[in-house]
């Protein structure tokens, strides 16, 4: 169940108070991507949590289990939780709405000597009143009445958002579908259930595969490792991530965990996996870069030009989401619990320099009839999803090959391969091994990476590794299984790109040992999209 509301500043306020280094403004408004303002869904729970606490105190009313409840507790993710807390999406600048802003000068004063610290002058930017933001809270269907109600009025009863409120910054007004708390009971009485749009009652042990289409809503933050309190993020989505969101979404839906822990899915990708092998000129050549598959040729300059490695990813880093913990008796900071996570946009510019949302491809395999095709679904992905980050849109549709035969893309790569080159080869035949999402060791240990790839894939002796034409990452996995609500032993793996490149003889010996693998793929973890390969995949602009 979604509910939209309004606020509205009936007096000016900041979005951040974070100062930024070489500027002319010490603390500046928080924009998104495309440079609109913003209030975070971390921020939103973190206040009204604090109403609604402050509220059940006053009342003399149990709070903690309350709290617990609604905004966040720790305990089994899936099968002990009944998903009863309330989702939170960033407060954005309604559209019809132009942002207007300005700017203030401050200064420190010494309590002691009640007179100005030298070099304290600092201004800082702030939205001006009348400025109208809106968001939405999702609630559990079918949520107690009373608590709903008890969490709306609290809602109404924000008055400050944002920073410097000790300095008559942050007034705000909240309204729902243009109503104030005078309606809440009418509020109440017209909300509508969402359409559930899972065929829960057809469940069957029958897999259909299906492609997906995903677009995002919000920033997203995909954990590749932590550093202390930081939050390293990778700039790819993997099947996992996506497997888990789908079973999330089931079982909130009343499906048994158990019935489907069968699903797959594959990693959501833009165009083509960018490959390790691929480089590029340091410097353009007539005004244009120069790409160059270095599986297909050893050269190491053009035009006199050095290359460098190339690679493009399907997100970029937008921004640093730092937080606190306060203490709730003392109101500060509590020492050494400060958090930074990096972030993900969920927008990027067409070729005319517009904003566009981030669209990405895969493929899943659901049991029959399970979900509509072409119906959009809600999920949410990545760290931080209660608090306006990750949620996304995503369709299914039927699955359609459109792969080259494995027999073509071979001879074609090799047909690209320089002449004097092919000599030195003595004309065998090159065949690579194009990982298209991370592959996950069945190892402890990375002690011969050709050798290792050689057991997980089966290949005899007559396979010889090319060392100058293969490009091989690794990286240790770090997990969380929001099944049983444990933290995973880090494991190793192929990165996403590595490329293996061998020669051999007579490849069509071994037609039927590449096929399987690419049809099976390779390593653990299989059914979360880990291990996929493709053979020779297409190079270039192709």
């Amino acid at each position: 169940m979604k509910i939209n509301y309004t606020v509205k500043l009936l007096l000016p306020a900041i979005t951040a108070s974070l100062g930024t280094i070489g500027k002319d403004i010490d603390v500046e408004i928080k924009r998104d991507k495309q440079g609109n303002p913003f209030f975070s869904g971390k921020h939103i729970k973190g206040i009204l949590r604090e109403r609604v606490l402050q509220f059940k105190n006053a009342l003399n009313e149990e709070a903690s289990s309350f709290i617990k409840k609604y905004f966040g507790e720790e305990g089994n993710y899936l099968e002990n939780n009944d998903f009863s807390k309330i989702i939170f999406s960033n407060l954005t600048l309604k559209k019809d709405k132009g942002e207007k802003t300005g700017n203030r000068h401050g200064i420190r004063i010494d309590r002691r000597t009640r007179t100005t610290i030298p070099q304290s002058l600092f201004n800082y930017e702030f939205l001006r009143e009348n400025n109208e933001f809106e968001g939405e809270l999702v609630f559990k269907d079918d949520i107690n009445k009373e608590d709903l109600k008890f969490i709306l009025a609290s809602l109404f009863h924000l008055n400050f958002i944002g920073g410097f409120k000790s300095r008559g910054l942050g007034k705000i007004e909240v309204l729902i579908d243009g109503k104030d708390i005078n309606d809440l009971e009418k509020i109440i009485n017209n909300l509508k259930k969402d359409d559930k749009k899972i065929n829960k009652d057809k469940i069957n042990n029958d897999l259909i595969k299906y492609s997906y289409t995903l677009t995002f809503d919000e920033p997203l933050i995909l954990k590749a490792r932590e550093l202390g309190n930081y939050v390293e993020v990778k700039k790819y989505l993997q099947g996992s991530t996506i497997r888990g969101a789908l079973i999330e979404l089931f079982v909130k839906n009343g499906i048994e965990l158990d019935k489907i822990l069968k699903i797959k899915a594959s990693d959501a990708i833009k165009d083509k996996v960018s490959l390790a092998s691929l480089f590029k000129t340091k410097y353009q050549i007539n005004g244009e870069d120069k790409k160059i598959d270095k599986a297909q040729t050893t050269i190491i300059e053009v035009d006199g030009v050095k290359l460098e490695r190339y690679s493009k990813q399907d997100f970029s880093i937008v921004g640093n989401e730092v937080s606190v913990k306060i203490n709730p008796k003392t109101k500060s900071v509590e020492s050494g619990l400060l958090f930074n996570s990096e972030y993900l946009s969920s927008y990027e510019k067409d070729e005319d320099k517009n904003f566009k949302k981030i669209e990405l491809m895969g493929d899943v395999e659901l049991p029959k009839d399970l979900i509509n095709k072409n119906q959009v679904y809600t999920i949410y992905l990545g760290k931080l999803k209660t608090k306006g980050f990750g949620k996304a849109k995503i369709t299914f549709k039927d699955y359609i090959e459109t792969k080259e035969d494995i027999v073509l893309r071979i001879d074609k790569f090799n047909e690209d391969i320089p002449k004097d080159e092919k000599e030195e080869l003595n004309n065998k035949t090159l065949i690579t091994f194009d990982l298209q999402s991370d592959m996950v060791l069945a190892f402890n240990d990375i002690y011969n990476a050709q050798e290792q790839f050689k057991i997980l894939a089966n290949l005899s002796d007559k396979f010889e590794f090319n060392y100058s034409r293969s490009f091989v990452n690794t990286a240790k996995l770090e997990g969380y299984n929001i099944i049983n609500n444990i933290r995973k032993i880090d494991e190793l793996v192929f990165s996403r790109g590595s490329v293996f490149t061998f020669e051999v003889e007579n490849y069509k010996e071994e037609l039927e040992l590449l096929k399987k693998i690419e049809e099976k793929g390779l390593g653990l973890r299989k059914n979360e999209g880990f291990g996929r390969v493709k053979i020779c995949s297409s190079r270039g602009n192709n």
